[in-house]
């Protein structure tokens, strides 16, 4: 999903059918309660009462299976200070499934603590629990552990990298791993440059590294459109393999 610099979410498997039309409702009832404010997002922990939203529509296609879609928010919200709440549902349609419905995938909710900020250099940590849908169970869910460290630094005025890694427990002494590489770099009217790597998969199970380079321009202050593509990297049985993307990113 994502995410914000940092995320990136990728459609998962399929469980918990959800209508089209529900899923419109839920966005506009979401979108419409933000209020514009600054915000920050990766290492850098959002001050109180502030946040950033991040909504990402991926078109996912490959060789072997028909177009599907992905659809992936990502949410941040600054807490007491030093303190973040972040959350990141997903959603897929006809990916890994020759289902039409839009479908439940990975939800995490998790809590994000700053532990060293300074002029160029932020460092955080964060710990949440997720849920996948259950492999051989159309039905059922899987729900884990997750504990993540971020390391941002500003690389002059006009760049920043950010780097994330993260353990996952799975149940059943299942462990998996995840990272987030990324580079940033600010152009002129506000406009950003952005190239991530990930890791990414189905809860513990799987190994997927994927790139996306994206586009950021603002619409107003704090509203921007974000335009990029999405490959992935190995080479693997994956149907979800490359895609375009087209998110809105909204600071409140």
């Amino acid at each position: 999903m994502a995410g914000p610099v940092t995320e990136g979410g990728t459609p998962i498997s399929r469980v918990q059918h959800i209508g089209f039309y529900q899923l419109a409702v839920w966005l506009a009832w979401l979108c419409g309660g933000i209020i514009p404010a600054p915000a920050v997002a990766g290492a850098w922990v959002p001050s109180p009462q502030q946040g950033l939203l991040i909504a990402n529509l991926v078109d996912v296609s490959s060789e072997l299976t028909p177009s599907g879609a992905s659809f992936e928010l990502y949410g941040e919200y600054g807490l007491t200070r030093g303190w973040a709440l972040v959350a990141s549902p997903s959603w897929s349609q006809a990916v890994q499934s020759p289902s039409t419905d839009w479908v439940l995938d990975e939800i995490q909710i998790a809590a994000r603590r700053q532990l060293y900020l300074g002029q160029t250099l932020a460092i955080s940590a964060q710990i949440g629990g997720f849920s996948v849908p259950s492999t051989g169970d159309e039905n059922g869910r899987s729900y884990g552990l997750e504990t993540r460290f971020a390391i941002g630094k500003s690389l002059g005025e006009r760049a920043w990298a950010n780097f994330e890694a993260a353990s996952r427990s799975c149940g059943q002494g299942g462990v998996g791993t995840r990272f987030d590489a990324t580079l940033g770099l600010k152009m002129d009217k506000e406009q950003k440059a952005i190239v991530k790597v990930f890791g990414d998969g189905n809860g513990c199970t799987k190994a997927i590294v994927r790139a996306q380079i994206g586009y950021v321009r603002p619409i107003t202050q704090n509203l921007a459109v974000e335009l990029g593509w999405r490959q992935r990297l190995d080479q693997g049985e994956v149907t979800a393999d490359r895609g375009f993307v087209v998110g809105l990113w909204q600071k409140f």
